[in-house]
């Protein structure tokens, strides 16, 4: 359906539908969720709790919404339908019309999104997580006013007692932390147990962004304390629970079963690269052509592909719902919709720890391995299930890490290997411009740390440091990773030109391929005010040459073109330097 200025973003469904926003229909699925698969041709199971993970910015939590609002029963009256068929009108699943009379509207859900789980310590993670849990709470406290057992009366206004007290909880009191402990692990199952007291119907249950929390708490040092909180919480809600009808998770990492999940039966994972529901959170290749025609921008179709095209969920050809949206309603908008430029919509949709980390990698071979895959290329690397949310860190192993960035989205499968690796590659050009703007943040003279090195470089070469030059220039290179080609020289003559220009001030210039002497020197750095001049001539090694000859030969190139005349009819102290390049290393030689 068509909308004259949709608002991007909207994740609560009836909201959406409400507001005739854009919607990709994906109701069909609905019907999925309560059928049975084949385990043999003889046996058949039901999913009972079902893990979607899917990369940031998919419509994961628009997507739970859609589930909460179809099957959710009208609590004031559970026999009225009316609002749920009224925002489900003309959406694929009213066809199904068996379907529709046995479950839509016909169960309590109780929904949940972690998402704005945080701290800077445990306390104020287990705060947050609680007033969350309180807020739910508080959704149901009419339940107060219905049949309820004066126990769970007591316990249910009890916690939305404590939560409506908010940050005056006192934590610092052992038993009262215990006590929160407890009830926050028990607080979904004790709902669910409410719910059926009053309506004998069992619960749906929807648990989103189920693995915030744990990634915030691995950042600030307490993870097995809130990995605790939420095993306990979930084995409570989903494990052997009797008034539990469905369970539906989100989140973007695989966090192992046995790690967070254990002894929950038929809990069943559903990731981008199983072929079960590959099409249901995020927009197909077929479906973003329809959008286009609807928005009358089925011209810019070439550039929506190249963009945002190229994630592939086990053979589903998937585009990120946020970026092709936020492009339609832009495009629209703008004076010239044939002709306006994709934008990189994704790049601060949230946390770039995990790039940061892959960007300043000192290990040479993985720098390697992803500057291929900043190139275009594709990596091959093992397929990662994390017993625990891994730490991240330089010391974090590639596979894991690339790992990471497969679920998060920066990179997607191109390929399964007969022996289950993954040949992976990054998606489109909306992400490799993530990389770059990273690259160029990190490497620029607001980060400190590169900044030291750069200043460092500059000063070893001021002071003829040969050995110093050469070792600082091989640390950058595997540190620095570029979305440019390192196939030729010229890629070294700007990497190095770049990493000094940051450190220049006003007494020092820097030339790069200006006319000297009888030809163009590749570098030319002055510095006036001390009457020094380093001359810089870049070689590439190219096969069967050496770092030796090459290295003199630069240096040779310098005197036959005579780039320091100039300099030394003003009595300028010269220091030439000759460098050889070879991938991620370098030899330096010096002359003066």
């Amino acid at each position: 359906m068509k909308q004259e200025t949709p608002y991007v973003g909207t994740e609560d469904f009836e909201e959406l539908r409400n507001n005739n926003d854009i919607f990709i229909d994906k109701t069909e699925f609905l019907s999925q969720l309560f059928g049975e698969r084949f385990l043999t041709n003889e046996k058949t199971y039901k999913d009972k709790v079902l893990l979607f993970t899917r990369p940031r910015r998919f419509g994961k939590t628009l997507t739970m919404s859609m589930i909460k609002n179809f099957f959710e029963l009208n609590y004031a009256d559970p026999k009225d339908k009316s609002e749920t068929e009224k925002l489900f009108n003309n959406l694929v699943i009213m066809k199904d019309k068996s379907f529709c009379e046995r479950h839509m509207g016909e169960y309590p859900v109780i929904c949940i999104s972690l998402k704005g789980v945080s701290g800077a310590d445990y306390i104020e993670a287990l705060t947050s997580l609680f007033n969350i849990i309180g807020d739910l709470y508080k959704d149901f406290e009419f339940l107060k006013d219905l049949n309820l057992a004066s126990e769970d009366y007591s316990k249910l206004s009890r916690i939305i007692k404590l939560a409506k007290d908010g940050n005056t909880i006192k934590f610092s009191d052992p038993d009262v932390m215990n006590n929160v402990v407890l009830l926050v692990k028990s607080s979904l199952r004790d709902l669910t147990s409410y719910l059926y007291s009053v309506y004998k119907r069992k619960t749906i249950v929807i648990v989103d962004e189920y693995d915030v929390p744990l990634q915030k708490a691995q950042a600030g040092g307490y993870y097995n304390n809130m990995l605790n909180v939420l095993r306990g919480m979930f084995e409570s809600v989903f494990k052997t629970n009797n008034y539990l009808e469905r369970g539906f998770v989100t989140g973007c990492l695989r966090i192992s079963h046995e790690s967070i999940f254990t002894g929950i039966n038929n809990f069943s994972i559903y990731t981008t690269n199983d072929e079960a529901y590959n099409s249901f959170i995020g927009f197909t290749h077929d479906e973003t052509v329809q959008l286009l025609k609807n928005e009358n921008l089925s011209l810019r179709e070439n550039d929506v592909m190249e963009w945002y095209d190229g994630y592939n969920f086990a053979g589903a050809r998937m585009l990120c719902p946020w970026s092709v949206l936020n492009f339609c309603t832009e495009a629209r908008e703008s004076s010239d919709p044939v002709n306006f430029a994709p934008h990189n919509y994704w790049v601060n949709s949230s946390g770039n720890d995990i790039v940061d980390i892959c960007i300043t990698k000192p290990n040479a071979k993985d720098s390697m391995r992803l500057q291929n895959l900043l190139k275009g290329d594709s990596e091959i690397i093992k397929e990662t299930e994390f017993t625990s949310y891994p730490e991240i860190s330089i010391k974090t192993g590639f596979d894991i890490m690339m790992g990471m960035m497969l679920h998060t989205g920066y990179l997607t499968v191109k390929s399964v290997r007969e022996n289950g690796d993954l040949e992976v590659k990054i998606p489109n050009k909306e992400i490799t411009d993530c990389f770059r703007k990273r690259i160029e943040l990190l490497f620029s003279d607001n980060n400190t740390q590169w900044f030291e090195k750069a200043e460092s470089l500059k000063n070893a070469l001021f002071k003829n440091g040969k050995d110093e030059v050469q070792a600082l220039i091989n640390e950058l290179l595997i540190n620095f990773v570029s979305v440019r080609n390192t196939a030729n020289e010229s890629y070294y003559h700007g990497f190095l030109a770049g990493i000094l220009s940051i450190t220049l001030d006003e007494n020092t210039e820097i030339k790069s391929d200006k006319e000297s002497g009888t030809g163009f020197s590749d570098l030319i750095i002055v510095t006036d005010s001390k009457k020094i001049s380093i001359i810089i001539e870049f070689k590439k090694l190219e096969k069967g040459e050496n770092f030796d000859d090459v290295c003199s030969e630069a240096l040779k190139q310098i005197e036959d073109k005579r780039y320091a005349y100039p300099y030394e009819q003003k009595g300028y102290t010269i220091i030439k330097y000759g460098i050889g390049f070879l991938g991620k290393e370098c030899m330096v030689k010096s002359a003066s």
